[in-house]
């Protein structure tokens, strides 16, 4: 009885090597279209829109401060230090990732202060007002961020260059995710404290060591659109001119080989991994950008670009049971 393929998605524990998931599927490609004698294509990537330009996207929050006499006054909360610190040189120059968490460190500073007695009551009146503005203003720090930071844009955007078998950086890139989507979280409840303790420098640069987000995406459309090219290659042949009259032929124990060696253990290996890091960092993506401007080119960047490479996969893996069907060969399965 012939043997029935593993699910499209099985991730295998063979060793693989350290090529590129591009170079895998190029070198797949290469060694399927010459036992089938079929003239291989350059892959031509469809493009992907581009992302709004940062001009188009960053606001300006209020900028609310507080004179040095208050600050004086206010020293018992700490927020002279931190009226000193916007107003330094430095201060001036904040990135929005900085910026953020500067203005949850005064938000948890004003909230801490407004629970205290004050005698000066125009004083605390000034603070209740600029609590109230500067919470009003928060979403629109936290976006700026989210939208305008050069690391953020720079994984969005994408880049050349596809991930490994096995990349490194998967759990990094998870936590910072993870912990971006807490301080998200925790603004939209107002937890000042536990949203201006997240270290945002600290995630930004987990995510600016890796790149993983930047490569994923490119890798999600290589693959989709290199077994797209692969399968508008094999669509025309028809499994049963492989092997007229039912013989096994040496070009069939080539492709039996081609199947074990080359899409066994490493494409299907490949695109399984692929699936499994779109599955864990895309939802956490969504979440950050839900409903914002950049969610239509990210949803075809990243959702878009996986359906197609699960669909072509797909249409492969029934070409390859059509002919395990068709001819006197037996496609084994690997072991889980």
């Amino acid at each position: 009885m012939k043997a029935l393929l593993l699910p499209l998605l099985l991730i295998s524990l063979v060793a693989c090597s350290d090529n590129s998931g591009q170079q895998q599927l190029e070198d797949y490609q290469q060694r399927l279209t010459r036992v089938l004698q079929l003239e291989p294509k350059p892959l031509t990537l469809v493009p992907v829109e581009p992302l709004v330009a940062v001009r188009d996207l960053k606001q300006s929050p209020a900028d609310i401060r507080l004179d040095l006499a208050d600050a004086h006054t206010t020293r018992q909360c700490s927020l002279d230090q931190l009226i000193g610190e916007r107003n330094s040189s430095l201060g001036r120059l904040y990135s929005p990732s900085k910026l953020l968490n500067y203005e949850l460190r005064l938000l948890n500073a004003l909230d801490r202060c407004l629970k205290q007695p004050w005698q000066d009551s125009q004083l605390q009146q000034t603070l209740q007002q600029a609590y109230r503005d500067k919470q009003a203003d928060i979403a629109i720090s936290l976006q700026n961020m989210l939208y305008t930071d050069t690391t953020l844009r720079k994984e969005l955007i994408g880049t050349s260059q596809t991930l490994p078998v096995q990349a490194a950086g998967f759990t990094e890139t998870w936590q910072a995710l993870t912990k971006l989507n807490q301080l998200k979280t925790y603004i939209e409840q107002q937890n000042w404290a536990d949203a201006s303790d997240i270290n945002i420098e600290q995630q930004l640069q987990q995510l600016y060591q890796y790149n993983f987000i930047g490569r994923l995406q490119y890798s999600l459309r290589v693959s989709g659109q290199q077994l797209q090219q692969l399968n508008s290659l094999l669509q025309p042949i028809s499994t049963y001119s492989l092997c007229p009259n039912q013989r096994e032929t040496e070009q069939l124990t080539i492709l039996a080989n081609v199947f074990q060696k080359y899409y066994l253990v490493k494409i299907q290996v490949y695109i399984g991994q692929l699936d499994q890091y779109q599955q864990q960092l895309i939802p956490l993506i969504s979440n950050l950008y839900q409903q914002s401007p950049l969610s239509p080119m990210l949803e075809q960047r990243f959702i878009a670009s996986h359906n197609v490479m699960r669909q072509q996969l797909q249409h492969h893996v029934q070409w390859w049971q059509q002919l395990n069907n068709s001819c006197p060969i037996t496609l084994q399965a690997a072991a889980n």
